[in-house]
């Protein structure tokens, strides 16, 4: 549950043409054949599963179709109180049941699954690894031509954390909106803001989030890149999560 995708801005105001979607926009896809690497380098000071530390993580997402995108992502992570190690690689599955460019308005399904595959503190075999089998499901609903300028999208969905020797199961429901406002066609400034209920761990509760990010085109619809920063804050005994870092994003 390392999320490590979102946006932060700059200078010029520009209305924007109907165009294709920026390669960082939240609702951007790879076109048939197409290939995405995203490398992020991200740091955090706790976490349900993942204390103090810092990791760097690769995400190659291939469009299978134009409207089904699947990916693969794994990493490698220092957690203080842990180890070192491989992190698990996740699957990764997004279709878009609807692709209205020309209108701007999107509908898209994200599935992933993470099984348990490497070392992990949470099971006393050292490494940094997660120590669980994991999967979730989110549905994404938005439009890129709201106002000049600007994408806005809500989406809701459930992530299921599996148990470790020392952390119970637990399923996280997650409601949130997001949006991205361009201040030309090279630099964004993204917020997003999520409820999440957490059902089973050790405890019930209740947890607010909220995030920025910045995008520039480094050059223009191939690469980025977005700083990004996240906070969670939970009503109960647990730590509050801080994960910041950058993503290179580039459209093969």
């Amino acid at each position: 549950m390392k999320k490590f995708s979102l946006i932060l801005a700059a200078a010029v105001l520009l209305p924007l043409q109907a165009k294709a979607l920026n390669i960082t926009d939240p609702f951007f896809m790879p076109a048939q054949g197409q290939v995405v690497s995203d490398t992020s380098l991200g740091f955090t000071n706790n976490a349900l599963k993942l204390n103090k530390g810092w990791g760097l993580y690769e995400k190659i997402s291939v469009g299978a179709f134009d409207n089904l995108t699947l990916a693969a992502s794994v990493g490698w992570a220092d957690i203080k109180h842990g180890g070192d190690g491989m992190q698990d690689i996740t699957l990764h599955g997004k279709y878009r049941f609807m692709n209205d460019i020309s209108h701007g308005r999107f509908l898209d399904l994200d599935a992933y699954f993470s099984p348990e595959l490497f070392d992990s503190p949470y099971n006393h075999d050292g490494g940094a690894a997660k120590g669980s089998t994991d999967f979730g499901m989110y549905g994404s609903v938005g439009t890129a031509q709201a106002a000049d300028n600007f994408t806005i999208g809500g989406r809701f969905g459930f992530d299921y954390i599996g148990h470790t020797d020392e952390t119970s199961s637990g399923t996280v429901l997650d409601a949130g909106v997001f949006a991205r406002y361009y201040f030309n066609e090279y630099n964004a400034l993204g917020l997003s803001a999520d409820l999440k209920s957490y059902l089973g761990f050790e405890k019930d509760s209740f947890a607010a989030a909220l995030g920025v990010n910045y995008s520039y085109d480094v050059i223009e619809d191939k690469m980025a890149v977005v700083p990004f920063y996240s906070i969670e804050v939970n009503n109960k005994s647990i730590p509050s999560c801080a994960v910041w870092g950058v993503n290179a994003r580039y459209l093969f």
